[in-house]
């Protein structure tokens, strides 16, 4: 916090002398990369989409919408997707059209202060950033420039800490337009809040009063996947999430809804490349 006062310079006169304190920053790194891409069979898609940092997405071009904790966003050129560490998001693509983003990385542990407009909100709300056309343009050049191959790192924090502060003038919305069948809401926000819980795909699809088959065709239809995929994607997301808060890999097994522990290995090594227990050690060693 700044502040100002008057004091004595030992010469009879009164000077002005401003003094601030400054904010602890602990070690953070930066990583940032620019895509052209079409969509993919589903067997090739990156569909376990969480990490441990944050994440900045900018949209260039491309007929896409981002989905974040079961929450469809409509994504133009010049939109904005945030999401802080282990929030579970992909991208949906809706043509084969050449999808043109940026992406920035960053960890904030011990800096999750610095960051309110991802850390002060629920998972899956607000992820969806709007600039003003100006801002947009000075958007996409810091995007650029954070790509650049020969930027010193100074340079590159620089213009990361430059791209924080023109999202701080962004406009935080929480419109998912109507991308989804009325049923596919319903029930992605259902699995979001008891995934951990027993479910079965026959008695969700009761309860949005449709057949099986027409749910799982929406939901093919409108994720590439079908109902029980996202459940075991969403437990997935959760696993790594507990994981890397030090729980055993058994505790992890069970909060995050898997019945089957030996399931649950084999599954999560699928889906990481590695066992749990690996994947642990190697959280809470970085």
């Amino acid at each position: 916090m700044a502040s100002t006062k008057k004091v004595p310079d030992g010469l009879g006169n009164q000077i002005r002398k401003s003094s601030f304190s400054c904010t602890d920053l602990a070690s953070f790194r930066v990583d940032a990369s620019y895509a052209e891409s079409i969509d993919v069979p589903p067997n090739d898609r990156d569909e376990n989409h969480v990490h441990r940092e944050c994440e900045i997405y900018v949209n260039m071009s491309g007929n896409v919408s981002f989905m974040v904790e079961g929450r469809m966003y409509p994504v133009f050129p010049g939109s904005i997707i945030i999401t802080r560490p282990y929030e579970y998001h992909y991208c949906v693509y809706h043509s084969h059209d050449i999808h043109k983003h940026c992406c920035v990385w960053f960890s904030t542990e011990g800096n999750e202060d610095l960051f309110p407009k991802f850390f002060e909100r629920e998972a899956g709300e607000k992820n969806l950033l709007i600039l003003s056309i100006n801002a947009q343009e000075k958007l996409f050049k810091l995007c650029r420039e954070l790509v650049e191959p020969q930027q010193t790192e100074v340079e590159k924090i620089y213009r990361f800490f430059s791209l924080l502060h023109l999202l701080d003038t962004a406009e935080q919305s929480d419109s998912s337009g109507e991308l989804c069948p009325t049923d596919v809401t319903e029930v992605l926000e259902y699995i979001n809040h008891h995934f951990s819980e027993p479910l079965v795909i026959g008695e969700l699809a009761r309860m949005v009063h449709v057949s099986i088959n027409t749910l799982e065709r929406h939901f093919e239809e409108t994720l590439h996947m079908s109902p029980s995929a996202y459940l075991k994607k969403r437990r997935l997301a959760r696993a790594a999430e507990l994981l890397h808060e030090n729980f055993s890999v058994m505790e992890a097994c069970e909060n995050s809804g898997f019945s089957d522990y030996s399931g649950f290995i084999a599954l999560f090594k699928k889906a990481y490349g590695v066992t749990p227990l690996t994947y642990k050690k190697q959280m809470r060693s970085r």
